[in-house]
């Protein structure tokens, strides 16, 4: 359902404020006195007046307002790098000529998939005027194609072949950096289209000039939809905090200048003002303001604060 076929459900939700009601009985001997007491009324129902929403199961459900229990929970430090994707070098195939000679016939194409032993190419050696044949050394895909039909074979590479599941990601890692990264830490790879985790197998040191290491990570690639020479971003985490209380940073809105929760008991979505502590930029540490266990608004909780300053202003009117 669409943000505004949510925001029309919920213009129909009735927000209420819950507080003790103004009572107060005439007292015809003593006016002076029951005034005192309206007026002392009125300033505990203001102190205690708490704004808050009432939502069926069902408008939830339509307007898709999710909750979940608070708990611990887990923060992590990342740092953040980029890179790109290579062939793993232990899969990597040079193919060359056995004998110079003239290239009679090519079996193979760049990009295509071969297998052990399949043919790559024919060739007539100088020498003896025989042909010989280039094979396959294993299964994988021609990433580079050097030579065509009538031209002479040498000493150069005729075909690259390489395996491409796994693939390797090279991320850079500057001399800021350094000092934390360290294999078996989890990595965060996004492709562009895709995430995918890994974990950082090894550093290598560059040549004396290059202002960085490189932090490899393996990256499946079973359906071989990723090609070496792809730019990456990663994130590699660093450190893992626990923290008594977090929550969603996805739930936090701002109300009346207070950062916010809505905590749900039934039927009503109450804001509940938050102190808080460490992010990581998906989950927050909490302070205060709100208890283990009680559950708060995960999804589409700006709904329910557009409701409820729609309400406020109407009771301003």
């Amino acid at each position: 359902m669409k943000v505004v076929n949510y925001l029309l459900i919920l213009a129909s939700v009735y927000v209420l404020t819950a507080g003790p009601t103004h009572a107060a009985e005439d007292d015809h001997s003593d006016d002076s006195h029951a005034h005192g007491d309206v007026n002392e009324e009125r300033g505990e129902h203001e102190e205690s007046e708490s704004t808050h929403a009432e939502i069926s199961a069902e408008m939830a459900e339509q307007a898709g307002i999710r909750s979940k229990a608070a708990g611990a929970g887990i923060l992590e430090r990342t740092i953040s790098s980029y890179g790109r994707l290579v062939p793993n070098p232990d899969g990597i195939a040079l193919i060359r000529a056995r004998f110079p000679g003239q290239v009679t016939k090519i079996n193979a194409s760049l990009g295509d998939s071969v297998k052990a032993g399949d043919l790559l190419a024919s060739i007539e050696s100088n020498d003896s005027l025989q042909p010989y044949t280039l094979r396959a050394p294993f299964a994988g895909t021609v990433i580079q194609r050097n030579i065509n039909v009538g031209e002479l074979a040498g000493e150069q590479a005729l075909f690259t072949i390489a395996k491409l599941d796994p693939l390797w990601v090279e991320l850079k890692i500057f001399p800021g950096q350094r000092r934390e990264i360290a294999p078996g830490q989890l990595v965060r790879i996004d492709t562009g289209d895709a995430q995918h985790e890994s974990r950082i197998s090894h550093i290598v040191p560059q040549n004396s000039g290059s202002p960085y290491v490189i932090a490899r990570a393996e990256i499946a690639n079973a359906e071989e939809l990723l090609s070496p020479g792809r730019l990456v971003s990663a994130s590699i985490v660093v450190e893992r905090i626990e923290a008594p209380l977090v929550i969603e940073n996805r739930a936090l809105q701002l109300l009346d200048e207070s950062q916010v929760v809505f905590v749900q008991e039934g039927n009503s979505f109450e804001p509940r003002p938050v102190e808080l502590g460490r992010t990581d930029g998906q989950f927050t540490e909490i302070l205060s303001g709100l208890k283990p266990g009680e559950r708060y608004v995960v999804e589409n909780s700006y709904l329910i604060k557009a409701d409820i300053e729609k309400s406020s202003v109407s009771d301003d009117d």
